[in-house]
């Protein structure tokens, strides 16, 4: 327990991190995806496994970080991600 209010964590949060817990946490679920995808994981599986809603919702994160959907990167080149490996 932190022992503070929603609003002033997420404050104090922002002003360590650089943004919010929700923005941080996206982009920690996109990073796991990615190294799924990067071990043979389907799509399915890797929504499930990294808490998306469904195997749309994971490819509507997908695409809004990427700019492509988890197949086109696929076919057009090997998904890469070292947090879970080098984490820093």
């Amino acid at each position: 327990m932190s022992c503070l209010g929603k609003k002033q964590f997420e404050r104090v949060f922002s002003n360590c991190v650089g943004m919010m817990p929700k923005e941080y946490s996206r982009i920690v679920r996109f990073q796991k995806s990615l190294w799924l995808m990067q071990n043979g994981q389907d799509n399915t599986g890797i929504a499930y496994d990294t808490g998306y809603a469904d195997q749309s919702h994971f490819i509507r994160e997908f695409k809004m970080f990427t700019g492509c959907t988890p197949g086109r990167l696929r076919d057009e080149c090997s998904p890469y991600s070292d947090l879970f490996t080098q984490p820093v």
